[in-house]
């Protein structure tokens, strides 16, 4: 319905502080970093925690019901933290965080939070945070309804113009349920770049094929460095009944 008088809104001038409701019985200690938990208020980062930013302040709601108190934290900007292992060459690299203190290159499993913007000594950075996944790119191919048994040799999907790490990948399946699949006949998909193998994961009665319109991740990547020029290719391998219907290869990249 269109407005029939003038409408005050909220203008929110500061980018760089927001407000979050605080889930009861956490304590957020400054600096940490914060976390959505399944109650979609804000906690001390678990893995896997959607983040937010880092906190600006302490607060304290162990007594308190969820959203009693409200946290204020940073939601961009560059940060000095600690990340063992780090050295010059991961400038550029995803982060991923396994708790609101602690910084780790390992994706699966883990919260992304971020990306090296620079190196300042071993085992510390300067971490660009990313709660807004702006920094993310994402390439989707799609996998044609393939015969069952049919595969797909090393197929190239993309071509990266400039040097890049590898986030995740996943494949969505495509309105169709996977038929054939057990485990004398797998599918098998591989994505691959002229370094190697990034990722492989093999689906049986065990490891089930994403059902209709669902998406699986693809198993664990460790940050995986391109380089410009280089390809990733995807192959399928299906037993002879297995036939899992069309599909989309989901890779993240920054």
């Amino acid at each position: 319905m269109a407005l029939s008088t003038n409408k005050d809104v909220d203008h929110y001038i500061d980018q760089e502080l927001r407000t979050f409701q605080v889930e009861g019985t956490a304590h957020i200690y400054k600096g940490s970093l914060v976390g959505l938990a399944s109650t979609g208020y804000a906690q001390p980062l678990a893995a896997g925690d959607p983040f937010v930013g880092i906190a600006y302040e302490e607060i304290d709601n162990t007594s308190g019901a969820n959203g009693a108190l409200t946290v204020r934290v940073y939601t961009l900007g560059d940060f000095g933290l600690s990340l063992s292992g780090a050295a010059i060459t991961d400038i550029g690299r995803p982060v991923f965080a396994s708790a609101d203190d602690t910084l780790t290159f390992t994706g699966a499993g883990n919260s992304y939070v971020g990306i090296v913007q620079d190196f300042v000594k071993a085992s510390e950075i300067i971490l660009r945070i990313d709660p807004g996944h702006k920094f993310i790119k994402t390439v989707i191919h799609t996998v044609e309804d393939l015969s069952a048994g049919a595969d797909i040799a090393a197929r190239a999907v993309h071509g990266f113009d400039a040097d890049g790490w590898i986030v995740c990948a996943r494949a969505t399946n495509q309105a169709t349920a996977a038929a054939g699949i057990d485990n004398s006949n797998t599918c098998v998909i591989t994505l691959a770049t002229g370094a190697g193998t990034v990722v492989t994961e093999t689906f049986d009665a065990t490891t089930t094929f994403p059902g209709a319109n669902s998406s699986v991740d693809l198993g664990s990547v460790s940050n995986v460095h391109v380089g410009s020029g280089d390809v990733m290719t995807v192959a399928v391998t299906n037993g002879a009944t297995a036939d899992p219907g069309p599909f989309l290869i989901c890779v993240d990249y920054v």
